[in-house]
């Protein structure tokens, strides 16, 4: 597993252990759709997501 995927699954692993209701949320999650997806979903969900170019350009 690469460096990155592992710190990511162990933040998941820290953060479904910090709080029950966390924990059910995610785990509820993991059956639904699998843990490969959920986790995607929580790597998108934590991970910034970066401004269009576009965007970029009109901020300057």
């Amino acid at each position: 597993m690469a460096l990155a995927g592992k710190q990511i699954l162990e933040a998941f692993i820290d953060h479904i252990e910090s709080d029950s209701r966390k924990r059910k949320q995610w785990l509820t999650r993991v059956r639904e759709a699998g843990f490969d997806q959920a986790l995607s979903e929580y790597r998108e969900m934590t991970t910034p997501q970066e401004m269009p170019l576009q965007m970029r350009r009109e901020a300057c």
